[in-house]
């Protein structure tokens, strides 16, 4: 069972974002059967390790739902990253094995359709079955050849070998199903988490360029990592930490604009639609628009998920109420929002959405 050594950083991250959720530390250890001395050693980075699952767990408790631990891992990971770099040394940094999973493993990433299309091509120009290429990534050659016993490790989650404290090498042993590839091959999956992408690609590159052979030294699979990462690179698809290091190294705006990908850009293009129309409210009465703005900012801060959710609702099917029907509308809604304000705080407590 996979599990994360608790370092401070991992523990200020949990406590941080408990509070920034107004969520208790009561209420998590209940969550999860734990007292609330477990919780506060775990804040405090008194604890040694502990197990994924549970960590996940809390994260989604505190967040309020498993999609908006998601929108977590996709829009909090990168400023945390930043705030590692400034204050810890590269060696500090490798031992952060709970941000490298969050970034590589849990966190899900959009799967741009040039970078399947190509991935497609190549197994058709080589002639590689999808079976050949699962059984390869399954194999964790570099592991096995580093003489690694693969029944020791937990699948899919990132581990090092320390040396006195010094990180020799990282692993990660890749367990993937058939179905899940083919799903991905075939664009029946929208996203996926990065080391799944990266092994596809990696194995792919091995058997293109070395066949059969298992028995490649250290400097070649360097070499083919280095080469993967490039090849996802060009397809945009990034973990967040090479996405970092490469807009550190982007000198001008147009570089940095060409790191975005197709999804970047939509993201972009729709929250600039909806700063345009805020802008227009605010042009015809921009006290009332303040006034509604700062009410939602307060909502987003109570429980962004919830409020993310609530306005995904399809409004605007409604096309054909009246003015009327629409104030009704809005009064049965407030009338239900005071329902729930009254309703006792034993029913009250904080669950996922779906």
């Amino acid at each position: 069972m996979a599990r994360f050594d608790v370092t401070p950083e991992l523990a200020s991250v949990i406590k941080s974002t408990r509070i920034s959720q107004n969520v208790t530390a009561k209420s998590v250890a209940e969550h999860i059967n734990k007292s609330q001395a477990y919780i506060s050693k775990l804040e405090k980075g008194e604890l040694k390790s502990i197990d994924q699952t549970l960590l996940i767990s809390i994260f989604e408790y505190i967040l309020g739902s498993e999609e908006a631990f998601q929108e977590f891992l996709n829009d909090t990971l990168s400023p945390i990253f930043s705030s590692l770099t400034l204050r810890l040394s590269k060696e500090e940094i490798d031992q952060q094995l709970w941000y490298k999973n969050f970034d590589t493993v849990l966190r899900l990433i959009p799967i741009p359709e040039s970078l399947v299309q190509s991935i497609n091509e190549k197994m058709v120009d080589n002639n590689i079955d999808i079976y050949t290429l699962v059984e390869r990534i399954n194999a964790n050659e570099m592991m096995v050849n580093d003489g690694k016993d693969l029944n020791a490790y937990p699948s899919n989650t990132w581990f090092i070998d320390n040396d006195n404290g010094k990180v020799n090498s990282e692993y990660i042993k890749i367990s993937l199903d058939l179905q899940t590839l083919n799903d991905i091959l075939s664009l029946k999956t929208q996203s996926t988490n990065y080391m799944t992408m990266f092994a596809t690609v990696f194995y792919l590159f091995l058997i293109e360029n070395y066949a059969n052979s298992k028995t490649i030294n250290k400097e070649e699979y360097l070499g083919n990592w280095k080469k993967t990462t490039s090849f996802l690179n060009q397809h945009h698809f990034y973990s967040l930490e090479e996405k970092r290091y490469l807009e550190s190294k982007a000198k001008t705006e147009s570089e940095i604009d060409e790191l975005m990908s197709d999804f970047d850009r939509d993201n972009l293009n729709t929250l600039n639609e909806i700063i345009r129309v805020f802008k227009v409210y605010s042009d015809v009465d921009i006290i009332k628009t303040t006034k509604y703005l700062t009410e939602f900012k307060k909502n987003l801060k109570w429980d962004g998920g919830f409020i993310l959710s609530l306005i995904s609702l399809s409004f605007y099917s409604l096309e054909n109420l009246t003015t009327s029907q629409r104030k009704n509308l809005l009064l049965e809604i407030t009338q239900l929002l005071n329902k729930y304000k009254s309703m006792p705080a034993d029913n009250n407590a904080v669950e996922f959405y779906d």
